[in-house]
């Protein structure tokens, strides 16, 4: 059964296209940044610049890029989504360039520069301080000695659903970012499906676009309590074929449903009589259905260090 599709798993799943890439790249990277990239040269990075024991927490999403023109040195484009405002970005960024440039010795390859785009879209405002103002240091004595780099940040609050819509190219990623604005605003979602998939025939038009309309809904079915049937017949009134789609994704998402039950009726049946802890339930989410521990800390809206933790209390992970 295929884990929840929670807004890290979707995010992923919408960029991890090379266009779809390219058309984000385009329209929130700064102009003078832009100017020296060459996106035709742009691919994906498929190698995991993270370790073992962090690669089920942290999402790997890195794009190979050449830069300024004919000095053309490759740098990597790292993309970060956060649905909530860590404490410290920085940290976990970090984390990703390590990784890369460890990968860059052990192939005796020059190392390259990383640029981290961060994609945000939670209730809280997200505040974007240097590294170095998380660092309780009285004067600039100390300063020299802190790790000094930046993020860009893409915060989806700050833009209107009318400016998402102008901005970027590709349908996929103009429907995408809506969803992600507005899906802590369930009444207000609802509202505005229909004019979230106004364009929906277009995206229609290819196996690819049919594939990616299954996505959303599975998204939205995992994410909201918008019943399914309301959202078949928004979609069915703008595109029949669109309907059909909503339907047939809404009868599966049953199905496992009922699968899913039979799971949890058999786990149930071995703990009967036992008080279920947060930590039985985490548990049970990794071991048993295949969860991430990114998964788990956005459906519990906890911390993804008490779940590596607990993980690895019971062997779990190392």
């Amino acid at each position: 059964m295929k884990p929840a599709y929670t807004h890290d798993r979707f995010f992923k799943e919408t960029f991890s296209k090379k266009e779809e890439a390219m058309d984000l790249i385009s329209h929130v990277f700064p102009e003078n940044l832009l100017e020296r990239l060459d996106l035709s040269t742009l691919k994906p990075d498929n190698n995991s610049y993270i370790s073992k024991d962090l690669k089920e927490s942290f999402s790997d999403l890195v794009y190979n890029c050449q830069y300024a023109g004919k000095s053309s040195i490759k740098i990597a484009l790292l993309f970060e989504h956060k649905s909530k405002v860590p404490a410290h970005p920085h940290l976990q960024l970090l984390k990703y360039c390590l990784g890369i440039w460890d990968s860059n010795i052990k192939q005796k390859q020059p190392l390259v520069p990383v640029v981290p785009l961060i994609v945000y879209h939670g209730k809280k405002k997200w505040e974007h301080k240097k590294f170095e103002e998380y660092f309780p240091v009285s004067d600039g004595f100390l300063t020299r000695f802190l790790p000094g780099f930046d993020y860009l940040l893409a915060d989806l609050s700050t833009y209107s659903d009318e400016e998402i819509e102008n901005l970027f190219n590709k349908v996929s990623v103009q429907i995408g970012l809506r969803l992600m604005k507005n899906i802590f605003y369930e009444h207000e979602l609802e509202i505005k499906l229909s004019d979230i998939y106004r364009n929906l025939e277009s995206l229609l038009e290819t196996e690819a676009g049919r594939e990616y309309l299954i996505t959303t809904l599975y998204y939205l079915f995992y994410n909201v309590e918008i019943e399914k049937d309301e959202i078949t017949k928004t979609l069915n009134k703008i595109s029949e074929e669109g309907g059909k789609l909503a339907m047939t994704t809404a009868m599966k998402l049953k199905r496992e449903g009922k699968i899913e039950g039979k799971i949890e009726g058999k786990i149930e049946g071995k703990i009967e009589g036992k008080i279920e802890t947060q930590k039985e339930t985490i548990i049970k989410l990794y071991e048993l259905k295949g969860f991430t521990v990114r998964e788990i800390s956005d459906l519990f809206n906890i911390d993804e260090i008490f779940v590596i933790n607990t993980l690895r209390e019971h062997g779990l992970i190392k």
